[in-house]
């Protein structure tokens, strides 16, 4: 929940603006944690504004990360705030004055040793001048290369199945890509979030069998196999080797 005492730490209002508003001016939804301040609409249209913005803004994102392991999040800050402040050409005495964030707290940011809160990131950003996503987001390379093998596991059951997300979500792109292997005699259950609308499954090793709604269906090797994401399935190893997956989830519906 963002209240309202942490507007102005966020630098989106005054002080005289949020005094003006008043402690119990406001109402609150507790579906969306989002504050709507009751009749300001007409006295500070463009604050009100860049406020919902941004509050909208971060709890989009927070939504969205789920798929994202937290350390990568705090690897594409580090490496953002680096890379921004030397193009630059500032040190981080330099940075530390223009953000009002400790040198030594940047520093740790930098190095990612320290998780930003939302308060200092916005600090950051309105200092250097930058949009929030810039901070946050992954660079995008020309050409991108990964070992699947140095990837964080994004989800794992001791001696059953191991999942990395090897493209997960960006907002550059309405898919995500997924290895799964599953040891034998062990099963899976499906670990798309609701939001997913079609899955492509190539199998690279073993023999799925896939348990769905409608029936069970095996896919040797070789083989793909496409369905809805948003309907309930599994995934079973029923051989004698490891099952591996190459899993595509595409956020467009699925057109029968």
């Amino acid at each position: 929940m963002i209240w309202a005492k942490n507007l102005e730490d966020l630098g989106i209002a005054s002080k005289k603006a949020l005094d003006e508003i008043g402690k119990n001016n406001y109402s609150k939804s507790n579906k969306q944690e989002i504050i709507c301040y009751k009749g300001v609409a007409s006295k500070y249209p463009i604050g009100v504004f860049l406020v919902l913005f941004f509050v909208h803004s971060i709890f989009h994102i927070k939504q969205r990360i789920a798929g994202i392991d937290m350390s990568q999040l705090d690897k594409n800050i580090a490496q953002n705030l680096k890379r921004i402040r030397k193009s630059k050409n500032m040190s981080l005495d330099m940075l530390a004055e223009k953000t009002g964030v400790s040198k030594s707290m940047l520093g740790q940011i930098e190095r990612g040793e320290s998780n930003p809160t939302v308060s200092t990131i916005a600090k950051i950003v309105d200092g250097i001048k930058v949009p929030f996503e810039d901070l946050i987001y992954q660079k995008t390379e020309s050409v991108m290369i990964i070992d699947n093998d140095k990837l964080p596991v994004y989800k794992a059951q001791d001696g059953a199945y191991q999942i990395r997300a090897i493209f997960p979500y960006d907002r550059h792109r309405n898919f995500e890509v997924y290895e799964v292997k599953i040891e034998p005699g062990e099963d899976c259950e499906c670990f798309v979030r609701d939001d997913g609308g079609c899955e492509y499954i190539i199998v690279v090793q073993g023999m799925l069998t896939l348990e769905t709604q409608e029936g069970m269906y095996e896919v040797a090797s070789n083989h793909a196999v496409r369905l809805d994401a948003l309907k309930q399935h599994s995934y079973h190893n029923r051989g004698i080797q490891k099952l591996i997956l190459n899993i595509f989830v595409s956020y467009e519906a699925l057109v029968y």
